[in-house]
């Protein structure tokens, strides 16, 4: 029974994936007389959006799972990749600097924020709406605007590998699995998601708590800044937090990561997730649908699966409410008649 169990949820998994790889297959096929998938060219590019989305989603699940919607956090990433970038070119080091580097100034803009948070109490997204402003100005101020370009540059031709961004995926996820199942932190996390209030009368310190959120989401974010950054070999610097785009765009494969991994667990849920989406973006940009059709296409999907997640349980919730009703008038019927 435990195995059959085992199967159907696995199946449930990865039939997202499968299921959509089919439908827009037959799309780009009947439409526009193409694969989805024709060359190696398309698996690269799936590979690294499925990435970049998936470690995105990670860091986003950090804060927004406990109630706090980092709006600064597309300005940590812009932040943390050109200063990051500019520190390791500076003193000529190779692509997996580039990354440490980025991960590491990724994780001080990230602690701050949440310092920040802390000691003002600001509500997450009007704090995150001004520090962001802040955050944007740091990398345009050091690079003079021109924000980070890697094009020519000795040896971050690892960043833009297949197997490499695949591995970096990997190791993100089984750090999150990780700290989320087997830590302190990841137990004190599930308090907090039910009740700040009870989770802190227990004697959990919250305030470190969103302190080490920032700071991973902030890591992480900075993670797949660079491997973004690498493929474009350039990351430009904005300003009126426009940053942020890239990060809220894939808030929809942290809520349908967080639905899939019900059934298996939450860093698989996120990369079936970010792969099944990135299958439906890039069928939807073959078919020759504009940039802007495209996301106008993925928000109303993503709308919807809001409607269905607040409603899923709407017809069982109406089933157990008439039982409970029936029962009552039938007890009170037995009591009227003795």
């Amino acid at each position: 029974m435990f195995r059959n169990r085992k199967a159907k949820d696995a199946l449930f998994t990865f039939a997202f994936p499968l299921a959509m790889f089919v439908l827009m297959e037959l799309l780009c096929f009947f439409l526009k007389g193409r694969h989805l998938v024709g060359s190696l060219l398309d698996v690269k590019t799936l590979v690294r959006n499925t990435g970049i989305s998936a470690i995105i989603a990670f860091a986003l699940s950090f804060n927004l799972s406990c109630g706090r919607f980092d709006l600064s956090l597309g300005a940590q990433r812009l932040a943390g990749t050109i200063i990051g970038g500019m520190i390791a070119m500076e003193l000529g080091l190779s692509g997996l600097w580039f990354l440490l580097f980025s991960f590491l100034c990724g994780l001080v803009f990230g602690f701050i924020t949440g310092m920040v948070f802390v000691i003002t109490r600001v509500p997450p997204m009007v704090l995150g709406v001004g520090i962001g402003l802040v955050w944007e100005c740091v990398p345009y101020t050091m690079s003079k605007g021109k924000g980070l370009n890697l094009f020519g540059v000795h040896g971050t031709e690892i960043l833009t590998d297949t197997v490499f961004t695949i591995a970096v995926m990997i190791v993100v996820a089984v750090f999150v699995s990780l700290i989320m199942n087997r830590t302190k932190f990841g137990y004190e996390m599930k308090a907090i998601q039910g009740s700040q209030l009870i989770a802190r009368n227990s004697g959990i310190n919250i305030f470190r708590h969103a302190v080490l959120c920032y700071m991973f989401a902030g890591g992480l974010v900075c993670v797949a800044g660079i491997i973004d950054a690498a493929f474009q070999t350039q990351m430009s610097s904005t300003m009126g937090l426009a940053s942020n785009g890239v990060v809220v765009s894939n808030m929809f494969a942290m809520m349908l990561g967080g639905y899939i991994g019900e059934r298996s667990n939450q860093a698989t849920g996120v990369i079936v997730a970010s792969l099944t989406l990135n299958l439906f973006s890039y069928g939807l940009t073959l078919m020759e649908l504009s940039e802007a059709n495209t996301s106008v296409v993925n928000q109303t999907v993503f709308v919807l699966f809001l409607v269905f997640l607040a409603n899923r349980y709407y017809f069982r919730k109406r089933k157990a409410e008439k039982a409970r009703i029936a029962q009552a008038l039938e007890q009170r019927r037995i009591m009227s008649v003795a």
